[in-house]
């Protein structure tokens, strides 16, 4: 079956379509299976988890560091477990808050 990035590939730039393409590539549009997600619902929930996981140990770390007086260590791993921690929050929502958390959208 053609799909819309199949279209694409074989009609060059859109910019460039007559009447005719945009009518044929809308109706692709509409009747084309959308492409399926990478990940499950549950896969993400997995993903999360591994991701909080991480957020808390890189706090421990950071703690460690920063109660023996190492602040600039103890500051990047606080900024890892931050990290790690909005990754997760992402992750929980499921591949397309992720994705757009991952791509900065």
């Amino acid at each position: 079956m053609l799909t819309l990035d199949q279209y694409r590939d074989d009609h060059g730039d859109p910019t460039r379509w007559s009447t005719a393409d945009i009518d044929s590539y809308l109706v692709i549009g509409e009747i084309a299976p959308p492409e399926p997600l990478p990940y499950t619902y549950a896969e993400m929930q997995s993903i999360a988890a591994d991701y909080q996981r991480s957020a808390d140990d890189q706090k421990v770390i950071a703690d460690r560091l920063a109660a023996e007086g190492h602040d600039t260590a103890a500051g990047i791993w606080q900024r890892g477990a931050r990290g790690a921690r909005e990754l997760a929050a992402a992750a929980r929502m499921g591949w397309p808050a992720f994705e757009a958390h991952l791509n900065g959208w």
